[in-house]
């Protein structure tokens, strides 16, 4: 085994013992005093640490130890903030921006809807601990004028059930892995190489099944597993 490979290995078994989500490692330097080699051999072991997804280098900050991934199930009940909310993490939502668009014709045509028709385009970005998870971008259907003008924040589909008596449920759902843009890697403050999962998911009304929201979550990768039930 090459010399990197072995001070990764001894690494990683001391990530897993000795460490939580959140710490920082030594230095490189630190790391290549400790094991009697240059910061070339630490950087290369610390790269496959980072290949591992164990963990996640910070400019001017230093290697951080990446959380264990978020278990997220997919399942009837839609709503972003109440299932992490139901696993015990907190959730903040900031709202990026909000307002009435006329329907693009690409989105029309995949959702069997006419082009230019008037939607509520609310964009928003979730933190857990202050730190940025998820962006979401949500197409919603049939809203009265003014309808999100008091929404501020958390579970976007509890408050269309409290103040518009509208109770949604997840219908069809499509994900796929790819690499972030420019403006998503700053918004979610992730490092060059780290994907995002993007789940598009298609949100119907409880009672009559008529599709109300359209909606587009692009998740870090290294902090979230999907799994899902029927």
């Amino acid at each position: 085994m090459t010399l990197y490979r072995k001070i990764a290995t001894q690494l990683r078994d001391e990530i897993m013992s000795q460490y939580s989500a959140g710490d920082l490692l030594p230095a490189e330097s630190s790391l290549a005093e400790r094991f009697e080699v240059n910061r070339h051999t630490v950087r290369r072991a610390i790269d496959e640490l980072v290949q591992d997804g164990l963990v996640q280098r910070y400019q001017g900050l230093g290697c951080k130890i990446v959380q264990t991934p978020i278990d997220y199930v997919l399942h009837d009940r839609a709503a972003f903030s109440h299932n992490l909310n139901q696993i015990g993490l907190g959730l903040e939502t900031e709202i990026l921006s909000c307002q009435v668009i006329e329907l693009p014709q690409t989105l029309a045509a995949q959702l069997d809807k006419r082009a230019g028709l008037p939607v509520c385009e609310l964009k928003t970005r979730r933190l857990i601990e202050r730190e940025p998870v998820c962006l979401i971008r949500h197409y919603l259907f049939d809203l009265p004028k003014g309808a999100l003008d008091a929404y501020q924040g958390g579970s976007l589909h509890q408050y269309l059930r409290d103040n518009h008596d509208l109770e949604l449920r997840r219908g069809s759902t499509r994900l796929r892995a790819r690499m972030p843009t420019l403006e998503e890697r700053s918004l979610l403050e992730i490092s060059r190489g780290v994907p995002v999962m993007e789940v598009h998911t298609r949100n119907r009304c409880r009672r009559t099944g008529v599709l109300r929201e359209y909606s587009i979550a692009r998740s870090r990768s290294d902090l979230f597993e999907y799994s899902v039930e029927p």
